[in-house]
């Protein structure tokens, strides 16, 4: 806001000034104006003229040559006396506006021309007509000394008056921008009851609309994340509850029959806990894509969350003859994050990596820093030792429900895992992408921007193992 404040107020203080320049320098250097007084020139004029006809009308032109001459100035200007038919008493030969001064002259009225030639027509004692002309070399004496001179109030006036217009008309642009930035950034922090302040809606100008307009879409959005989270809470509810009665319905059931209808049962428990399962990944992917984080926003440590998360995932991948493996580069600290969110994501990655390694294999679990881009990012890599994916499923297997023709070691899985650790990732700024590795093998890597580095922050938080097997 107050690079963009800044940048107006300049813009608008600089043309005035240049406007106002413009004007007072056209005025000053262009055209035929009469000088009046205090100036120095209506002063000094009558006495200078009176002193000039004196000298000429008792010593000649070589008397008049004496005179103007003599001048102490005389460097910085140039005298000339004309008579009645605009001759100059010396005989020297004069421009077209000189000229133009003297036939602009009246009786006793000094006229100037571009700041640089002045005239004065007078009557001598003698009853002669005279016109004096006063060249001079230089306007910018006579500009500075109307502007530090005589006018030098005027000019501090003039300054404080265009600075404080120009002031006011930037505050008048930048501040309804600045409001309307800051509402948008809370609204992307998640506070959805926030508001353009009501003195920008009632500017009446485009700012104004804009203001109304963000409204409008916030409350919109409002409604909209609303009726999203009552729709979960309503499938949440009206699934859920029955899948839980009809868990007690099996268990009663088996009292009852006898142990040659366990078959059936285990099956019918195994759908249950299917569908169960199913449900609660819909929620969660449905949470995640409507941006719907948990409550619980904080800073985390993604080190002990990826270390803790691997140790879960070898504890599992023992039993089949697997194991996972874990390297980290110290704690790495993500602010204001969802720890849920982030622990469903590796979950998913790391099993998926699991289930499609192969037995007597390891999966290798690296997490560092990268410090080559503007800002700094962790990056989390999962490699397995399994078959690999088609090239043309790379870019899709993020997708919700889906599932490679002719997977047969994923057959329990239904498609959402990868999903829902892509966007868990997108709600945290971040990336994920999925590669294959030569000659055999699948490679998963997510990048997280994250707070800053650990190298230059104290934080008492535990220290992975490194190259450990989790």
């Amino acid at each position: 806001m107050y690079r963009l404040f800044l940048t107006i107020f300049l813009w608008f203080w600089l043309t005035t000034w240049g406007m106002l320049a413009i004007v007072f320098l056209g005025s000053r250097l262009t055209g035929i104006r009469q000088v009046s007084a205090p100036n120095m020139y209506a002063t000094v004029a009558p006495i200078l003229a009176d002193q000039a006809a004196k000298a000429y009308e008792s010593g000649g032109p070589e008397a008049f040559a004496r005179f103007s001459q003599s001048d102490d100035e005389g460097r910085a200007r140039q005298l000339f006396l004309l008579d009645g038919f605009y001759k100059d008493v010396l005989s020297r030969p004069l421009t077209n506006d000189g000229l133009r001064v003297a036939h602009a002259a009246k009786n006793g009225q000094i006229v100037v021309l571009r700041a640089h030639i002045a005239g004065y027509r007078f009557v001598s004692s003698s009853g002669h007509p005279y016109v004096l002309l006063l060249y001079l070399k230089s306007g910018l004496r006579e500009i500075a000394e109307a502007l530090l001179g005589e006018g030098l109030p005027y000019t501090i006036s003039l300054i404080f008056l265009v600075t404080l217009l120009c002031f006011a008309l930037a505050y008048h642009i930048a501040s309804p921008i600045h409001s309307i930035q800051s509402t948008a950034r809370r609204v992307a922090q998640g506070d959805l009851k926030a508001r353009v302040p009501p003195r920008v809606s009632r500017r009446f100008d485009e700012l104004s609309a804009l203001a109304k307009d963000f409204d409008s879409m916030v409350g919109r959005l409002d409604v909209l994340i609303q009726t999203q989270k009552n729709l979960l809470n309503s499938v949440s509810h009206e699934l859920r509850s029955p899948l839980a009665r009809i868990n007690l319905s099996v268990a009663l059931l088996k009292k009852r029959y006898s142990a040659d209808a366990d078959d059936m049962f285990q099956r019918l428990d195994r759908d249950v806990a299917r569908i169960d399962g199913l449900m609660g990944q819909l929620l969660t992917l449905s949470r995640l894509e409507a941006g719907l984080s948990s409550a619980e926003r904080e800073d985390v440590n993604l080190a002990q969350l990826v270390e803790e998360t691997a140790a879960d995932s070898h504890f599992e991948a023992d039993a089949s003859g697997k194991s996972v493996s874990l390297r980290t580069e110290g704690p790495i600290i993500l602010e204001n994050a969802d720890p849920h969110a982030l622990r469903s994501a590796c979950e998913n990655v790391i099993r998926n990596a699991v289930r499609f390694t192969r037995p007597g294999t390891d999966v290798e679990v690296v997490l560092e820093i990268d410090r080559n881009t503007p800002e700094l990012t962790g990056v989390l890599s999962v490699r397995d030792h399994g078959p690999g994916v088609p090239e043309e499923s790379l870019e899709v297997i993020f997708q919700p429900f889906y599932r490679i023709s002719g997977d047969t070691q994923g057959t329990e899985g239904n498609g959402l895992g990868l999903a829902i650790a892509s966007e868990a990732i997108r709600l945290h700024r971040g990336t994920i992408s999925a590669a294959n590795l030569r000659p055999t093998g699948f490679e998963i890597t997510i990048r997280l921007p994250i707070a800053f580095d650990v190298a230059s922050r104290r934080y008492e938080l535990p220290q992975p193992e490194h190259n450990s097997k989790s």
